[in-house]
């Protein structure tokens, strides 16, 4: 070949490097951030600094120079303990180098105190904006004086993120505001966070209150739009954010979704992320809807569900109070929206017992002699435990402390009570002494398990969750069978047997049939209304089941599964968890929002309708409002329906008309089904308090 034909085919080549290189220094290479970090005018020395995966440390003068990154589109201060800002982040200008300066203020929390912060999650408001539960979020900060706001994902969609903002921030709030993405805040635009950047500033940062080091981090994998980070470029940040962090702080990570693995261990980049070494303490998160919380491996993975409604597995709505200790403890305090405890003694009350704790979807029990019920306690320590009290005169007979809440009801067998509580251990306990018979635990499967309904029938407990059912010998609590599904949502629909049947609720999934003594899965129905499992079914005879949900009552052929008939009603919400009462041809049915109600299923027809009034606090899922929600199944005696309901009423109603017959002011939501001993209604509230009533 000659040496033109060379110098021909080279040129070009050579050029196209030149252009590629030129490209490269242009718009592919970082030019470098700069600024100073001071407090109020003065030099602040050892302050990090971040490009969203560089952090660096400010020098005696207070400056810093990042590298900055081709992603990076803010430069962010972590503003250490002692110090505080509003202004932590400042917009990356790839054309401006300099100039990137933070003024810090001294914050009135020293470092090294203890202090609290309030977390609230989901509020997916609209076009209207918030709510009136931004009052009481006011009232609790006003009272409390948390360090700051959290606010843990799903603002949500375009109309929230723009809204939320205004109704919520630190001016009016009077504490500092923070938000963290959640996966239906990723909306369209250039990229899924475009939108929340431009208001809410970084998806990732961190900051230091008393002895906390507390990182922000986002949503990634399964956000309702594209991301334009790598899965992985939040990891890389938080590795560098941790490594310059000071070893004798406290670490709190606040995220949307649960946390990665129990162990606290994130994988990425072929290498591992041990966050305990790092001194992580909790993991505080939204996104289920659910108010939970569990330790693993000494790190509290704590959930808080929504402020204005009730949550996906019918969590009570609230905000929750997270305090730290000046040596790192973590205890925290739920506040109910809108409900603080007992409004006032029961007129007509026989006795009245106050246990520890709250009471939720436990039913009241007695065998006449004595009354059995559990708490429930969403807080950290817990304290949470299965009660029995003297029928007579209300005193506490015994007292068995369970290792997490019991959000279900309890069997009463024979001379034993069983119950269930959150995490999935199961106890048998001497009924007359309160004795340990057996305890075991189940597996839940995968996901929380917040609330389900355990049952008994032929000397088998059938235990578990929607992910995961277990039969126990009810005599030893020996696993008779398992069925580890791994699919559906909490929630406190109890499991029912029909004839050889056990009947789970998956909710957000399913209305399933497993032959109860083998386990193995019989049918599966996912219809539309079926699907949404907060209510218990109900067996009409061995062929035909009924139950009622989301806006339908249907009939079930209980050998296939099939519906055979759906009554659409529209306005009526029948996600409550109670079971329809059956009577004849009539089901008696509690809604989630207009009472409760007789339907005969054989002229299929409404025959009456009764309100209760407006819900003291909200359970069923997405309630909120003047919802008139009933929970607990009613008792059918003498032609009469006996229920609590959430108005804080208990009533008394005609089976054959609906009339109300009596009601009694208890003050206090109830969620568990009353007990009866002769004429005398023994119930329990949501306050904790366990009320005999004479002659109701």
């Amino acid at each position: 070949m000659s040496k033109k034909m060379v110098m021909f085919i080279l040129i070009p080549i050579l050029i196209l490097i030149i252009c590629a290189i030129v490209l490269f220094l242009v718009f592919g290479m970082e030019k470098g951030y700069s600024g100073t970090v001071t407090a109020n005018g003065s030099p602040l020395e050892n302050v990090s600094v971040s490009d969203g995966r560089n952090v660096v440390k400010t020098d005696q003068n207070g400056n810093f120079v990042l590298k900055g990154y081709r992603k990076t589109h803010f430069i962010t201060v972590t503003a250490p303990a002692g110090y505080q800002t509003e202004n932590y982040y400042i917009k990356a200008d790839k054309t401006k180098a300099d100039g990137y300066d933070f003024d810090l203020q001294t914050s009135d929390i020293s470092a090294g105190a203890s202090h609290s912060f309030l977390q609230i999650s989901d509020t997916e408001i609209g076009e209207k904006g918030v709510g009136d539960w931004i009052n009481y979020l006011k009232d609790i900060s006003a009272k409390e004086k948390p360090a700051f706001l959290i606010h843990t994902g799903d603002i949500c969609y375009k109309a929230g993120l723009k809204k939320h903002i205004e109704g919520m921030n630190t001016e009016n709030m009077g504490v500092p505001v923070r938000y963290i993405i959640g996966n239906h805040d990723y909306v369209d635009g250039k990229y899924g966070e475009e939108l929340f950047e431009s208001l809410y500033g970084p998806v990732w940062y961190s900051f230091e209150v008393g002895n906390v080091h507390y990182v922000v981090t986002p949503f990634q994998t399964g956000a309702d739009r594209k991301s334009c980070y790598n899965k992985n470029d939040r990891w890389r940040w938080l590795e560098n954010d941790l490594a310059n962090t000071d070893s004798d702080m406290k670490v709190v990570i606040f995220n949307h979704n649960v946390p990665p693995n129990e162990d606290y261990v994130i994988s990425f980049d072929r290498k591992e992320l041990d966050l305990k070494q790092h001194n992580l303490i909790a993991w505080v998160f939204g996104h289920y809807h659910y108010n939970y919380i569990e330790e693993n491996n000494g790190v509290l993975a704590i959930s808080t569900a929504r402020p204005d409604c009730g949550g996906i597995d019918s969590s009570v709505s609230g905000a929750r109070m997270i305090n730290i200790s000046a040596d790192g403890t973590v205890t925290t305090d739920m506040t109910y929206y809108d409900f603080n405890g007992a409004a006032q003694t029961v007129e007509n009350a026989a006795w009245e017992t106050q246990l520890e704790d709250n009471i939720l979807f436990t039913n009241t029990l007695s065998d006449g002699q004595f009354v059995y019920t559990a708490t429930t306690d969403e807080d950290y320590p817990r304290s949470c435990a299965v009660y029995c009290l003297d029928a007579e005169n209300g005193s506490v007979v015994w007292k068995y402390d369970t290792v997490n809440s019991v959000k279900n009801n309890l069997i009463l067998n024979e001379e034993s009570i069983i119950a269930q509580d959150c995490e999935g251990n199961v106890y048998c306990i001497n009924a007359k002494n309160g004795e340990k018979i057996w305890q075991t635990s189940v597996n839940l499967g995968t996901g929380l398990s917040t609330s389900s309904g355990i049952t008994l029938s032929n000397g088998l407990v059938y235990a578990g969750c929607a992910a995961g059912i277990t039969a126990l010998d009810a005599s030893t609590g020996k696993p008779i069978w398992k069925n580890i599904r791994n699919y559906g949502e909490g929630s406190p629909a109890e499991f029912v047997v029909a004839d050889d049947k056990l009947l789970v609720s998956s909710h957000w999934d399913a209305l399933i049939a497993l032959n109860k003594n083998k386990g193995k899965q019989l049918w599966e129905n996912k219809d539309g209304d079926l699907r949404f499992r907060s209510s218990t079914p109900a067996v009409i005879d061995e062929n035909t089941l009924i139950a009622a949900d989301s806006g339908a009552i249907m009939l079930i052929d209980a050998n296939t599964g099939e519906i055979t008939h759906k009554e659409t009603l529209e306005g009526y919400n029948f996600s409550s968890s109670a079971r329809p009462v059956i009577n004849g041809s009539i089901a008696y049915i509690a809604t989630a929002n207009k009472g409760i109600l007789a339907y005969d299923f054989s002229a299929k027809e409404i025959i009456w309708h009764t309100e209760t009034g407006k819900a003291m606090i909200y359970t069923a899922p997405y309630t909120n409002g003047d919802a008139q929600t009933v929970e607990p199944t009613p008792v059918l005696k003498d032609n009469c329906l006996s229920f609590g309901a959430s108005d804080g009423m208990l009533y008394k109603i005609s089976a054959e008309t609906g009339e109300i017959i009596k009601t009694e002011n208890i003050g206090a939501p109830m969620f568990s089904s009353p007990a009866m001993i002769g004429n005398d209604i023994i119930v329990s509230d949501f306050s904790g308090r366990v009320i005999r009533i004479n002659n109701f």
